[in-house]
């Protein structure tokens, strides 16, 4: 099957996964979170191959404005728009453990904003949706020294973090829409652990790729993680490429003409096996 065939049923397959997952070696298992929800999640375990160390190794050396432009590529947009890092000259790359928020409901008693973060595992990221709130945070000190105690890669927040003076002196990855104090106490709760979450259209699935820079955060598909680093990875050369010809005197144009700005990705073999020299 192409690329250009499995991008649709990847698009089509996405909003399916509706449930609470959890990971369970190669399975994530749906789960309720006890007390907290209601209803009961539905129990639907479904085959999750998990993303290669190589490839998370090597997203370590990929900004995100290259991850983004394969993607771009691939017809996926996954970037967070307004979601900025609060910590400076800080990156996080890791598997999405995900968080949804609720308000809290008045007729019920005291409700905690970080009842999940005993469950995430080490090499996670964690990407938390207060639904875009300003008014409560739902990150703070207490939970950036036990991240960092169990190996936590960092935090996205769609929402606002507290005791940004203490993160930043842990220099700990937090990227979110804004700083405020006030606690999240009585004012949010937790609602699931590992569902599907959407921010500003763009949907996170537990499990996806999730890497995070000065230039914000990018999400990308797990199943399309190693097409979609393949083709980073071009892009960056090719950028290098270019500034390399600018640098000894060539025009923008014609170094972007050479070098196959708009399509850098493709193969040598599509290029007629010429060997572009680094």
């Amino acid at each position: 099957m192409t690329w250009a065939a499995l991008i649709p049923l990847a698009r089509w397959a996405r909003p399916l996964f509706n449930s609470v997952w959890s990971f369970r070696g190669c399975w994530l298992t749906a789960v309720s979170v006890p007390g907290l929800l209601k209803e009961s999640a539905m129990s639907v375990p479904f085959e999750y191959t998990p993303i290669a160390q190589s490839v998370l190794d090597e997203c370590e050396h990929l900004d995100t404005a290259s991850l983004s432009d394969a993607l771009d590529s691939l017809g996926i947009d996954g970037g967070l728009p307004g979601i900025v890092s609060q910590v400076p000259g800080t990156r996080c790359v890791g598997i999405a453990f995900t968080v949804q928020y609720q308000p809290v409901d008045a007729s019920e008693g005291f409700r905690g904003a970080a009842n999940y973060i005993d469950q995430v595992p080490s090499g996670s990221v964690i990407v938390s949706s207060n639904s875009g709130r300003h008014d409560c945070t739902v990150w703070g000190d207490i939970m950036t020294h036990f991240a960092l105690a169990n190996g936590i890669k960092g935090t996205v927040i769609d929402g606002v973090a507290r005791d940004i003076d203490t993160v930043i002196n842990c220099n700990y990855p937090l990227f979110s829409r804004g700083r405020f104090m006030q606690s999240a106490k009585n004012r949010t709760q937790l609602k699931a652990v590992q569902v599907p979450l959407v921010m500003d259209g763009i949907t996170i699935q537990p499990g996806d790729l999730m890497v995070c820079d000065g230039s914000g955060c990018v999400v990308v598909p797990q199943q399309l993680t190693a097409e979609v680093v393949r083709r980073a990875r071009a892009v960056e050369q090719t950028e290098r490429r270019i500034i390399k010809a600018i640098s000894s005197g060539s025009t923008l144009e014609q170094a972007r003409m050479t070098y196959r700005y708009d399509q850098p990705w493709l193969s040598e073999a599509e290029h007629g096996g010429t060997q572009v020299p680094s």
